[in-house]
């Protein structure tokens, strides 16, 4: 209740009554709770919300650098949230948020605080823990709960998440510290396996800086023309006509000399840089085929990799149809290799390829067998070429698994009108096991290693002069 006190006075200015007004205030008060709370708190999970948590975290790290006590810190990502958004909508993945929610909740003690920083990131404070042991009993309650299927509008799903560990004093003695910490240990889940956890240690620590390092190198890079290209040749393994090249960035460091693709190429896609730098290896490849092909060495096709990341760029169809148009390379003779995990997301996926090959240029499906793709539905994605895995190439000669895998995968292609190609090829067994299963097509050190530009062009000679 709220109250008014006035006081009436007569004429000569004396006391006549006291009049008090009360009204019920329960309504507004309530309102202003819900505000706060609002403030304070997500309104989806009804966790504490990141301002919450880092005031709280602040408070209790003061209280246990007193008592001594010890306490962890969990940064949690949903894996592949997106996915579940794109194929069920967002409501749906509203529901997938809350449910979340409720496995976190239900692995922690009553004292912990969870809190949601935003989108599919979860933080976790375990208060009070006795030994590291006690922090990956609780970390792995929580990776058990998300085991369970999550029923959605009718519709069964699983979600499964990644968990990066900091522990209070041993990762940090601030919060931004044991949460950066933390952060850093999820993202080598995220880079790795997912679906698990990793628990901070000063290499990690070692790893970022080298990361951010390469990055800024790498945007300098890019500017200053640092980037080449190497060619790998593709041959007709059943009578040694050369049919194409994959083109292979390398990075030419001034200080550093040559980094290889594996130090690059997935720091490049995490942090967006793929997109200009594949939008440079795209042009150059096409320009250096076109320039191939006035000199004479034949149609070439050029086979150029492309990520997720250059494929979700909502110019990236765009940006191909006009680079084809400056270089003046044919559509045939274009290439655009997608690894399997494009496939992951087919609902998104499927129509970019569509468009890609309407431009009449070819799409692969590279490192094929290792990942999401099933035999049972390849024959309904939009592809002309099945790229064999190394790793099926290696020993095919020796493993009578291995040679199966291969021997299907060319007797479907076969049925369905696709085109094989094995990759890894590295002796002259491999190429005779790869020719008794009707394999037409190969690249590898057995023919060639990628190749700068002088010495494809000699590669090339030589081919037509044997």
């Amino acid at each position: 209740m709220e109250g008014t006190i006035k006081l009436i006075l007569d004429e000569d200015r004396n006391k006549e009554l006291v009049l008090i007004a009360m009204s019920d205030i329960t309504d507004r008060k309530e309102v202003e709770q819900t505000i706060y709370h609002l403030a304070y708190h997500d309104s989806l999970t009804n966790f504490p919300n990141r301002v919450t948590f880092m005031n709280q975290l602040r408070t209790y790290m003061m209280d246990v650098k007193l008592t001594k006590q010890k306490f962890a810190v969990l940064f949690i990502d949903l894996d592949n949230f997106k996915y579940i958004n794109d194929q069920l909508g967002h409501d749906s993945g509203d529901l997938v948020i809350v449910k979340a929610a409720e496995f976190i909740r239900e692995a922690l003690r009553d004292s912990d605080v969870a809190a949601r920083m935003g989108g599919d990131e979860f933080i976790v404070m375990l208060k009070d823990i006795r030994d590291l042991n006690e922090t990956i009993s609780i970390v792995k309650n929580i990776l058990a709960n998300f085991q369970k299927p999550i029923v959605v509008n009718g519709k069964e799903c699983t979600i499964t998440c990644s968990i990066g560990v900091a522990c209070f004093p041993e990762h940090g003695d601030t919060p931004e510290e044991l949460i950066k910490n933390a952060d850093s240990a999820l993202g080598l889940v995220k880079k790795n396996q997912k679906n698990n956890y990793y628990i901070f240690n000063k290499n990690m620590e070692y790893i970022s800086l080298e990361r951010r390092i390469i990055e800024n190198a790498m945007r300098k890079g890019l500017k200053e023309n640092q980037f080449f290209l190497e060619y790998q040749p593709k041959l007709n393994i059943q009578n040694d006509e050369l049919v194409g090249m994959e083109a292979l960035v390398r990075w030419n460091h001034p200080d550093l000399g040559t980094i290889p693709p594996g130090k690059f190429i997935s720091l490049a896609e995490e942090t967006g840089l793929i997109v200009p730098l594949g939008e440079w290896i795209l042009k150059e490849s096409c320009r250096q085929a076109k320039e191939w092909h006035e000199k004479g060495f034949g149609k070439l096709v050029v086979s150029v990799n492309v990520s997720v990341r250059q494929l979700q760029d909502p110019n990236f169809v765009t940006q191909v149809e006009q680079i084809l148009m400056e270089t003046g390379l044919e559509p045939s003779c274009l290439e655009l290799e997608v690894t399997e995990s494009v496939f992951a997301d087919l609902n998104s996926m499927i129509p970019i390829l569509k468009q890609l090959r309407s431009l009449g240029l070819h799409i692969s499906v590279d490192d094929f067998g290792t990942g999401y793709s099933s035999l049972s539905y390849i024959k309904h994605l939009p592809i002309d070429t099945l790229k064999v895995d190394g790793s099926f190439v290696k020993d095919i000669h020796t493993n009578e698994e291995s040679k199966a895998f291969v021997k299907a995968i060319i007797h479907l292609a076969e049925t369905i009108g696709l085109k094989v190609i094995a990759e890894g090829i590295e002796l002259k067994e491999h190429v005779e096991a790869l020719k008794r299963d009707g394999c037409i097509f190969g690249q590898g050190y057995y023919y060639s290693r990628p190749l700068k530009k002088e010495a494809f062009e000699e590669f090339v000679q030589n081919i037509v002069l044997t």
